[in-house]
């Protein structure tokens, strides 16, 4: 099977229900979108060092850690409580929530998005002064059980040597003072260690940078709906699922799509169309019944709706056009009326074109089919036509193409 007849049998053959499965997605998204409010981001700016950041690895490592803290489901969970917003906790953090560098600089935006805007500025406010509060207050448990430590070890050390200054005063031998006195200077020399790291402690914890706030009043603004996206997502999915509901259509309904395929399947020429002009296909079909020793045309169509096809193909075929009843007005049953066509038709005349209902008995053993189709039938039917062929044992002739169904009519 060519490409050309996939899209043929699949694409073309089932374009209606490709574009409703379209379509059902696409209006719903467009619905739902259309529905939901414009959200509105709410956000605060803080300072997270004092400088610029020395490599863009510090710069992003800056907004990530903000974004880390503003995330966290404990901070998160209370700045919800504080503002008294009920929001799924795990979903804001991953939806709602984000921070954003400002250029080259260290400044970080921390942004809330929601649909209530003031509830948007409500939880901003309490969320961005619990993350600084965090960023300058979480380590601190360390720097205060460390400058403990170095207190405790230095009240120890001072009162070791205020011990040995003290025996030093009642010892007057020579050589026990020199002992005492090596021991007062090494208890001297580590009380200044001590001293002098508690000092360092304290003053770089001093002058560390300290996360602040940029301003106290949130910056809230609308966000337009990008409704693209969604679009573009629905349109895909449409198109996935109309091609799958084809293909599968397709697998269990198989069709012949095109008029050269059913040529191909009959082993038969495309005689021509019957949009043409009738003597000329008239005259094709009696050529190609000569060829094959053939009197009798008999047109059979491929499927159900080709009757009115065959029927209006033989009427052109034998030279005669509806007609008024010149009969008296009587009771109208339905069935049209022909008369003779003055323009006749030449060439030929001894080829009879008829329908498989109309054979007669002499017609029987000189007798070729032309099969008239729009080119897409169900294998099925071509199955029963196939069988028709093989019980009358009638040569086929060749394929007539006929008017081409409408593309968005009910399928057969």
């Amino acid at each position: 099977m060519t490409l050309e007849e996939m899209f043929r049998r699949i694409v073309r053959a089932h374009l209606a229900l490709i574009l409703v499965c379209v379509l059902i997605p696409v209006a719903g998204a467009a619905v739902l979108l259309a529905r939901r409010p414009d959200p509105s981001i709410a956000s605060l700016r803080m300072q997270v060092i004092a400088g610029s950041p020395k490599s863009a690895t510090e710069a992003e490592g800056m907004n990530s850690r903000v974004l880390a803290v503003a995330t966290t489901s404990t901070v998160l969970r209370a700045a919800l409580q504080a503002a008294d917003v009920q929001r799924d906790v795990d979903v804001y953090a991953v939806n709602n929530v984000s921070a954003q560098r400002i250029g080259g600089s260290s400044i970080v935006e921390l942004s809330v998005t929601d649909d209530d805007a003031v509830a948007a500025g409500r939880i901003v406010s309490e969320l961005a002064p619990r993350v600084a509060s965090f960023m300058n207050q979480g380590d601190q448990a360390t720097y205060r059980s460390t400058v403990a430590t170095l207190t405790a070890q230095i009240d120890n050390a001072t009162a070791r040597r205020d011990r040995l200054v003290a025996q030093l005063r009642g010892i007057a031998d020579v050589t026990a003072r020199a002992d005492l006195g090596v021991q007062i200077q090494s208890a001297n020399q580590l009380l200044s260690e001590l001293s002098g790291q508690r000092a360092t402690l304290i003053a770089n914890n001093a002058t560390r940078d300290q996360v602040v706030l940029v301003g106290d009043q949130p910056d809230v603004r609308q966000e337009p709906n990008s409704i693209l996206p969604e679009l573009a997502l629905a349109l895909l999915l449409g198109i996935v699922l109309g091609l799958t509901a084809a293909t599968l259509l397709e697998t269990f309904r198989p069709r012949v799509n095109g008029i050269r395929a059913l040529a191909r399947l009959l082993q038969a020429p495309v005689l021509g169309t019957s949009t043409e002009e009738i003597s000329s296909l008239r005259n094709t079909m009696a050529l190609a019944a000569r060829r094959q020793g053939v009197d009798a045309v008999v047109l059979m169509g491929a499927d159900e709706g080709d009757k009115d096809t065959v029927s209006t193909l033989l009427f052109a075929l034998s030279g005669t056009s509806p007609q008024p009843s010149k009969q008296p007005a009587g009771p109208d049953d339905g069935s049209p009326v022909f008369g003779l066509d003055e323009s006749g038709l030449s060439g030929f005349s001894d080829v009879r074109f008829t329908g498989l209902s109309a054979v007669t008995p002499a017609d029987e053993m000189t007798a070729g089919v032309v099969v008239v189709s729009t080119g897409t039938v169900l294998l099925r039917r071509l199955d029963d036509l196939d069988d028709v062929l093989k019980a009358v044992r009638w040569p086929v002739l060749g394929v007539v193409s006929g008017p081409a169904p409408r593309r968005f009519g009910r399928s057969r």
